[in-house]
């Protein structure tokens, strides 16, 4: 019943596992790892299996209780090996809560011990708290939490109830979360994120959508050359850092530098919009080329952000 609620929460909001990793999966792998490497990695200790990180700047953890039963650390070890065996994958991203920090570095140690090669692929990432506006730490014991679902509920009220297009809902929320860096904790503002003029997914669609009008007018001017006002010439290299962008987004994680590059692009294309003549200008055929390279843009990147930009706002 659990998997079947998750599958469609994640549908709803585009998100698709290939592959849960349940703890009675990965238990047994872990057990042998562990017990398989006592003595030059893992070590008995009153009863149980640890590992001490201390020689490394870490800390002492259990991998197997005084009852032979492995630990979340065991387990832990049991699903780099499981997926390994499953994937042969080239990079393995575990994503936890930012407490989890000095217990992953233990369990990653350990198992750097005997399979380096498994750790050098592996990246540890971690994230803080989603709280509400004030700052404020949403607790259930106050009833000032949110649920998933709540979340999506009210953003769609609050862009038409039932007229909402879920293209829009879906981009005011998951830019609201991306745009923050990775690690730290997220101040999420219901009405911050269905903003039309702030930095909000909201926001990027209707400059998105704002140049699929210009480019249906297209047709009417001339295609003459002629020199590049101030607005036209910020537009071009601020498009022109789009791959550089992408490739640091890539190496370091950190979706926020998309969504930081989409949201000061966007503020250039409407200086651009209210500055320069467009459609029926006598260098209409240069513009909406100019157009259309931001249009493409936006869509690459906020394509790669799991948003999808509908036809009209």
């Amino acid at each position: 019943m659990s998997y079947e609620y998750f599958e469609d929460f994640y549908a709803k909001i585009g998100v698709k596992f290939d592959k849960y990793y349940p703890e009675s999966m990965v238990a047994g792998r872990g057990l042998a790892e562990v017990r398989g490497h006592i003595g030059p990695v893992y070590e008995e200790s009153e009863g149980a299996i640890v590992f001490r990180g201390e020689k490394m700047g870490l800390h002492t953890r259990v991998f197997i209780n005084r009852e032979g039963v492995p630990t979340y650390e065991a387990k832990d070890v049991g699903l780099i090996f499981t997926k390994w065996d499953d994937w042969h994958f080239d990079e393995s991203i575990v994503v936890t809560g930012n407490e989890q920090a000095e217990y992953m570095k233990v369990v990653l140690a350990s198992v750097n011990e005997y399979a380096p090669e498994l750790v050098e692929r592996t990246r540890h990432l971690t994230h803080g708290l989603v709280k509400l506006p004030g700052n404020v730490k949403m607790s259930s014991r106050k009833g000032n939490f949110l649920k998933a679902i709540d979340v999506l509920e009210m953003i769609r009220e609050m862009l038409g109830g039932e007229k909402a297009d879920e293209r829009v809902v879906l981009a005011a929320i998951k830019y609201a979360f991306l745009k923050y860096k990775m690690g730290g904790d997220i101040v999420f503002d219901p009405q911050e994120s269905v903003s039309t003029n702030g930095n909000s997914g909201v926001y990027l669609l209707y400059s998105a959508v704002r140049a699929k009008k210009i480019l249906a007018k297209a047709g009417a001017g001339g295609d003459e050359s002629g020199d590049l006002s101030i607005y036209e010439r910020n537009l071009d290299k601020k498009l022109v850092a789009y791959q550089e962008v992408i490739a640091e987004a890539v190496v370091e994680k950190a979706p926020y530098k998309v969504c930081n590059y989409l949201y000061e692009l966007a503020q250039e294309f409407s200086r651009f919009y209210e500055n320069v003549k467009v459609a029926g200008s006598e260098r209409e055929g240069e513009l909406m080329q100019v157009v259309r390279a931001y249009l493409n843009v936006m869509e690459h990147g906020l394509g790669l952000l799991g948003i999808e930009i509908p036809d009209e706002m």
